[in-house]
C-alpha cells in the first residue's frame, strides 16, 4: 500500500508543520504581551483553527498508524470467523460515525462560506471543509481495512490491533 505509506508521510509533515505552527504564534504573542504589552491579535483566531486541523489531521494519522485505544478483550478470544463478523460490524458503525462526521461539516461548512472570521478574513467554513475530508478521509482507511480483512487479505487481528500492542512488546 505504497499510497497509503505516501499518505501517512504528508500526514506526518503536516502534523509536525501544524504543531511547530502552533508553538510558534503562542510563543510569540507571550512573548510579545510579557515584554511590550501587545500581541499579535490574528493569531488568537488562527491559532483555534491551526489546532482544530491539528486535531483532525491527527485523528486520521492515528487512525492510519493504529494508534488510537483498542479494547480486545473480547475479540481476542473469538474464532477466525466471528473475528471477521466483528469488523463487519464495528467497520459499519465507524463507516457510518465517519459518514455523519462528514455530512454534518458538510452543512456546516455550505453555512459559513459565506462568513468570515472578523480579523483574519478567512472564510468560518475553512474548519468545517477540513473536518468534510478527516472524515472522508478517515471512512476510506476504514473501508480499505474491511475490504482486505473481510476478503482474506488481511488478518483481523490488525483491525482491533493499537497502540497498546506496540507498547506491551
Amino acid at each position: 500500500m505504497p499510497v497509503l505509506r505516501l499518505a501517512e508521510k504528508l500526514l506526518e509533515a503536516l502534523v509536525a508543520a501544524l504543531l511547530f505552527a502552533l508553538v510558534a504564534m503562542v510563543f510569540v504573542n507571550v512573548m510579545l504581551r510579557f515584554f511590550m504589552n501587545s500581541g499579535i491579535v490574528v493569531t488568537e483566531e488562527l491559532s483555534r483553527i491551526v489546532l482544530s486541523i491539528l486535531i483532525l489531521s491527527g485523528a486520521v494519522l492515528a487512525l492510519i498508524q493504529q494508534r488510537h485505544i483498542a479494547m480486545t478483550l473480547v475479540v481476542d478470544r473469538l474464532p477466525k470467523g466471528a473475528k471477521k463478523a466483528v469488523v463487519a460490524l464495528t467497520g459499519a458503525i465507524m463507516l457510518y460515525g465517519n459518514y455523519l462526521l462528514a455530512k454534518g461539516a458538510w452543512m456546516q461548512a455550505t453555512l459559513n462560506f459565506s462568513s468570515s472570521y472578523p480579523i483574519s478574513g478567512l472564510p468560518m467554513a475553512t474548519i468545517y471543509v477540513v473536518a468534510t475530508l478527516a472524515g472522508a478521509a478517515l471512512a476510506l482507511v476504514v473501508a480499505v481495512r474491511m475490504v482486505l480483512i473481510l476478503s482474506g487479505r488481511m488478518e483481523p487481528e490488525t483491525f482491533f490491533q493499537a497502540a497498546s500492542a506496540d507498547i506491551a512488546e
